[in-house]
């Protein structure tokens, strides 16, 4: 279990470019403008049970800030590779284990997330553990290898490689995988008719899977017409070990390419009420930024499968790469723009505790709320540039006013202040700072 977890931990860091915090806990307590405000308390470590229930389940509980792995009799069929009677332990499963801590770092960069403002919202955390715990079974090479020589090269047919908790579900009497995303199961899934959590979410997955088989296809063209002659038709028999070995390099350096993507693409989502479709704005974006120069058309494959899954933002007139990536502001060095930062303290240092990034997080996000308003103050046209309406009250969670803003002020919080410190393409570090601005505004419900 802790093998995995660490696993899944470093993608997170790498991607990301940053350590990784768990969710806090929240309390209301006086702010510092007197009002009572919810406070977020430092969680130093997130607890796993492997043991923690008697049940065919497993979760992540944002409350408990724990993983809870269940185990059950197993009543597979005969026949299975799990035998009727034998006890499935959630734990053992790597598929499993890497799904409930994505979730458990899911919430801790995110946390709303955790409301179904939307059917995409708890739909997006299942499929992105799922996503996550996918693309993690091709860091074992060797099992890359031999499931390529089964398959001849057909990735899609690689039942081991595409299937997410053999044991589990065979155990739980499914006769195969919890889930399986290489072949056609997901076929009879309509996005417009489908949203119990997990089934939604699977059609976020295929979609994701199949651009990567895409791109696969695309990387790996090459030698299968060298090995065929230039027919494209592999032979009878079995598979060269040589061409099996340069395949399963190509799966395997696309498959750690597509999760770093994927775990990217967090810091370009909105931070409540995400969909599909702002979830691969998130992903076009977050990779033009990394890499301007596209060659093998990874966003093209993107988007050519979110198309046909009918997961494509509604709001978008003109499909294309230009449109889906999220405007970028007209002066990209504004004259607010340094006195902001000269608030915050950027001195980041990986070395740091997490505890204290957690302090230095909280600190940066009151000097940047106060260096904000201040900035507003001199100059109210900057509310369009961020986003924000002037004027506003600050609301309760239940829509009641709390009290009212200060004449010419607003209200709008700041989540979070994250840095980021990643490898460019050239192997020059990037540093970055992400800032999460939220404001709470009333909605009629017609959503005007």
């Amino acid at each position: 279990v802790y093998a995995v977890a660490m696993t899944t931990i470093g993608h997170f860091e790498r991607a990301l470019g940053r350590r990784a915090l768990w969710a806090p806990h929240y309390a209301e307590a006086p702010g510092r403008t007197g009002d009572m405000t919810v406070k977020a308390h430092y969680v130093p470590r997130l607890r796993i049970y492997p043991h923690g229930l008697r049940a065919e389940n497993a979760y992540y509980s944002p409350e408990k800030k724990a993983l809870l792995f269940g185990y059950f009799p197993a009543t597979s069929n005969e026949g299975d590779v799990t035998t009727p009677g034998t006890t499935v332990f959630s734990c053992l499963s790597s598929d499993i284990v890497a799904h409930e801590m994505s979730h458990a770092l899911l919430d801790g960069l995110h946390r709303r997330f955790q409301e179904a403002s939307n059917p995409d919202v708890p739909a997006f955390h299942e499929a992105f553990a799922d996503i996550v715990a996918l693309f993690q079974h091709f860091t074992l090479k060797e099992l890359v290898s031999f499931e390529i020589g089964k398959a001849r090269g057909e990735l899609s047919a690689a039942s081991l490689l595409s299937g997410i908790a053999k044991q589990f579900g065979e155990g739980s009497g499914r006769a195969g995988p919890l889930r399986e995303y290489g072949g056609a199961g997901m076929a009879d899934l309509d996005y417009d008719k489908t949203f119990e959590a997990h089934d939604r979410g699977s059609i976020l997955v295929f979609a994701v899977y199949q651009a990567f088989l895409a791109i696969v296809d695309r990387r790996t063209d090459d030698l299968i017409q060298l090995a065929t002659g230039g027919s494209g038709i592999l032979p009878a028999g079995t598979l060269h070990p040589s061409l099996v070995e340069r395949l399963t390099d190509e799966v395997a350096k696309t498959a750690r390419q597509m999760l770093t993507m994927c775990i990217r693409a967090l810091d370009y989502c909105p931070s409540v009420d995400i969909s599909f479709g702002e979830y691969l704005r998130a992903l076009i974006t977050a990779d033009r930024d990394a890499y301007p120069d596209d060659p093998l058309h990874y966003r093209l494959a993107f988007l050519e499968s979110f198309r046909k899954w009918k997961l494509l933002p509604r709001d978008v007139r003109t499909i294309s790469e230009e449109t889906l990536a999220w405007s970028a502001p007209e002066d990209p060095s504004p004259s607010w723009l340094k006195g902001l930062l000269s608030k915050i303290d950027l001195g980041w240092n990986q070395k740091l505790k997490r505890a204290e990034i957690f302090a230095l997080n909280d600190k940066n996000r009151y000097a940047l709320w106060k260096a904000m308003h201040k900035a507003f103050a001199s100059d109210p046209d900057l509310y369009k540039q961020f986003g924000l309406l002037p004027d506003l009250p600050r609301y309760n969670e239940d829509g009641t006013v709390m009290h009212a803003p200060k004449k010419g002020e607003t209200t709008f919080d700041i989540y979070s202040v994250r840095p980021t410190r990643r490898v460019e393409p050239d192997g020059s570090f990037r540093v970055e700072v992400v800032a999460v601005i939220q404001q709470r505004i009333p909605v009629a419900p017609d959503g005007t």
